[in-house]
Protein backbone atom coordinates (compact mmCIF):
# COMPACT_ATOMS: atom_id res chain seq x y z
CA UNK A 1 0.00 0.00 0.00
CA UNK A 2 1.30 3.59 -0.70
CA UNK A 3 1.53 6.64 1.81
CA UNK A 4 0.45 9.64 1.39
CA UNK A 5 1.93 12.77 3.37
CA UNK A 6 0.13 16.36 3.49
CA UNK A 7 1.91 19.12 5.21
CA UNK A 8 1.91 18.85 9.19
CA UNK A 9 -0.20 15.68 8.79
CA UNK A 10 0.46 12.24 9.49
CA UNK A 11 0.45 9.87 7.07
CA UNK A 12 -2.75 8.00 5.62
CA UNK A 13 -1.94 4.31 4.73
CA UNK A 14 -4.05 3.95 1.94
CA UNK A 15 -4.52 5.50 -1.60
CA UNK A 16 -7.99 5.88 -3.51
CA UNK A 17 -6.79 3.53 -5.77
CA UNK A 18 -5.85 1.09 -2.86
CA UNK A 19 -9.30 1.92 -1.05
CA UNK A 20 -11.63 1.37 -4.41
CA UNK A 21 -9.50 -2.17 -5.04
CA UNK A 22 -10.43 -3.29 -1.62
CA UNK A 23 -13.86 -2.48 -2.10
CA UNK A 24 -14.36 -4.56 -5.23
CA UNK A 25 -12.44 -7.88 -4.57
CA UNK A 26 -14.68 -10.15 -3.36
CA UNK A 27 -15.46 -11.27 -0.24
CA UNK A 28 -16.81 -13.80 2.14
CA UNK A 29 -18.53 -13.73 6.06
CA UNK A 30 -15.71 -15.54 7.62
CA UNK A 31 -17.90 -16.83 10.66
CA UNK A 32 -21.20 -18.61 10.90
CA UNK A 33 -23.61 -16.57 13.39
CA UNK A 34 -27.31 -15.70 14.06
CA UNK A 35 -27.73 -11.83 15.50
CA UNK A 36 -30.58 -10.09 17.53
CA UNK A 37 -31.56 -7.30 16.39
CA UNK A 38 -33.41 -5.12 18.78
CA UNK A 39 -32.98 -1.43 19.72
CA UNK A 40 -29.92 -0.35 20.84
CA UNK A 41 -28.04 -3.38 19.01
CA UNK A 42 -23.91 -3.16 18.13
CA UNK A 43 -22.44 -5.86 16.52
CA UNK A 44 -19.26 -6.99 14.16
CA UNK A 45 -19.09 -9.01 11.15
CA UNK A 46 -15.88 -10.53 10.32
CA UNK A 47 -15.17 -10.92 6.58
CA UNK A 48 -12.57 -12.14 4.16
CA UNK A 49 -11.22 -11.28 1.18
CA UNK A 50 -8.03 -12.32 -1.13
CA UNK A 51 -5.99 -9.58 -2.76
CA UNK A 52 -3.28 -10.44 -4.91
CA UNK A 53 -3.16 -14.23 -3.50
CA UNK A 54 -3.03 -13.04 -0.18
CA UNK A 55 -6.27 -13.12 2.76
CA UNK A 56 -7.24 -9.74 3.74
CA UNK A 57 -9.74 -9.23 6.75
CA UNK A 58 -12.09 -6.57 6.90
CA UNK A 59 -15.49 -5.90 9.61
CA UNK A 60 -18.27 -5.31 8.71
CA UNK A 61 -19.36 -2.77 12.23
CA UNK A 62 -23.62 -2.51 12.33
CA UNK A 63 -25.75 -0.36 14.98
CA UNK A 64 -29.19 -0.57 15.17
CA UNK A 65 -31.57 1.98 17.07
CA UNK A 66 -34.34 4.04 16.29
CA UNK A 67 -33.82 6.85 13.87
CA UNK A 68 -30.28 5.51 14.26
CA UNK A 69 -28.52 2.83 12.00
CA UNK A 70 -25.23 2.69 11.10
CA UNK A 71 -23.19 -0.19 9.12
CA UNK A 72 -19.56 0.74 9.09
CA UNK A 73 -17.09 -1.36 6.31
CA UNK A 74 -13.89 -1.16 7.41
CA UNK A 75 -10.68 -2.54 6.48
CA UNK A 76 -9.15 -4.86 9.82
CA UNK A 77 -5.29 -4.15 8.68
CA UNK A 78 -5.42 -0.42 8.62
CA UNK A 79 -8.76 0.03 10.84
CA UNK A 80 -10.03 2.80 8.16
CA UNK A 81 -13.95 3.06 6.84
CA UNK A 82 -14.12 2.34 3.50
CA UNK A 83 -17.57 2.54 2.61
CA UNK A 84 -19.88 3.53 5.94
CA UNK A 85 -24.14 4.22 5.47
CA UNK A 86 -25.86 6.31 8.12
CA UNK A 87 -29.49 6.39 8.31
CA UNK A 88 -29.84 8.96 10.88
CA UNK A 89 -30.93 12.64 10.71
CA UNK A 90 -27.49 13.78 12.22
CA UNK A 91 -24.87 15.31 9.97
CA UNK A 92 -21.65 14.78 8.87
CA UNK A 93 -19.09 17.95 7.96
CA UNK A 94 -17.39 17.45 4.90
CA UNK A 95 -14.50 20.06 4.05
CA UNK A 96 -16.87 21.53 1.95
CA UNK A 97 -19.82 21.74 4.12
CA UNK A 98 -22.42 19.87 5.80
CA UNK A 99 -24.00 16.75 4.52
CA UNK A 100 -27.28 16.19 6.79
CA UNK A 101 -29.43 13.17 7.14
CA UNK A 102 -29.13 9.71 5.63
CA UNK A 103 -25.94 9.49 4.11
CA UNK A 104 -23.21 7.24 2.16
CA UNK A 105 -19.42 7.98 3.65
CA UNK A 106 -16.69 6.90 1.13
CA UNK A 107 -12.82 6.74 1.53
CA UNK A 108 -11.33 9.98 -0.20
CA UNK A 109 -7.53 11.00 0.10
CA UNK A 110 -8.62 14.36 -1.00
CA UNK A 111 -10.92 14.74 1.85
CA UNK A 112 -8.16 13.53 4.27
CA UNK A 113 -6.30 16.14 2.89
CA UNK A 114 -8.82 19.04 2.41
CA UNK A 115 -9.82 18.61 5.99
CA UNK A 116 -6.35 18.47 7.49
CA UNK A 117 -7.69 17.09 11.00
CA UNK A 118 -5.32 13.63 11.04
CA UNK A 119 -8.22 11.19 11.30
CA UNK A 120 -10.94 11.99 8.93
CA UNK A 121 -10.67 10.01 5.44
CA UNK A 122 -14.01 9.40 4.01
CA UNK A 123 -16.31 12.21 2.34
CA UNK A 124 -20.25 12.18 2.89
CA UNK A 125 -22.92 11.68 0.43
CA UNK A 126 -26.47 12.24 0.74
CA UNK A 127 -28.34 9.55 -0.25
CA UNK A 128 -28.96 8.70 -3.00
CA UNK A 129 -25.64 8.48 -4.33
CA UNK A 130 -24.22 6.32 -7.01
CA UNK A 131 -25.71 2.39 -6.31
CA UNK A 132 -26.99 3.49 -2.85
CA UNK A 133 -30.75 4.18 -2.47
CA UNK A 134 -32.45 5.89 0.44
CA UNK A 135 -34.08 3.95 3.01
CA UNK A 136 -35.32 3.61 6.48
CA UNK A 137 -34.81 -0.47 6.64
CA UNK A 138 -31.66 -1.79 8.50
CA UNK A 139 -32.10 -5.26 5.66
CA UNK A 140 -32.35 -2.90 2.78
CA UNK A 141 -29.00 -0.98 4.02
CA UNK A 142 -27.53 -4.28 5.03
CA UNK A 143 -27.91 -6.11 1.41
CA UNK A 144 -27.01 -2.49 -0.16
CA UNK A 145 -23.42 -2.62 1.61
CA UNK A 146 -23.08 -5.87 1.07
CA UNK A 147 -23.53 -5.47 -2.86
CA UNK A 148 -21.26 -2.35 -2.94
CA UNK A 149 -18.44 -4.04 -0.87
CA UNK A 150 -18.64 -7.34 -3.02
CA UNK A 151 -19.45 -9.45 -0.15
CA UNK A 152 -20.96 -12.91 -2.52
CA UNK A 153 -21.52 -15.28 0.51
CA UNK A 154 -23.28 -13.82 2.78
CA UNK A 155 -25.16 -16.73 3.72
CA UNK A 156 -23.66 -17.99 6.87
CA UNK A 157 -25.32 -14.96 8.97
CA UNK A 158 -28.47 -13.94 9.52
CA UNK A 159 -30.58 -11.53 11.86
CA UNK A 160 -33.32 -12.57 13.35
CA UNK A 161 -35.61 -9.55 14.45
CA UNK A 162 -36.38 -8.70 17.63
CA UNK A 163 -39.08 -6.01 18.90
CA UNK A 164 -37.50 -3.79 15.87
CA UNK A 165 -39.47 -0.64 14.87
CA UNK A 166 -39.13 1.21 11.59
CA UNK A 167 -37.52 4.61 11.60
Amino acid sequence: MTKIKGENMESLDLTDADAYKLISIFKKTISKNKYVLTEGSKGKIKISGLLDGTERQFVLYYMYAIDNIHLNFSDASTRYTLVRINLDSSFHKNSDGKVYGHRVEIFSEEEYRAKNDTFTHYKAYPLPHNSFKDCDDFFTALQQMFDYTNVKNHSSISFIEDNILSI
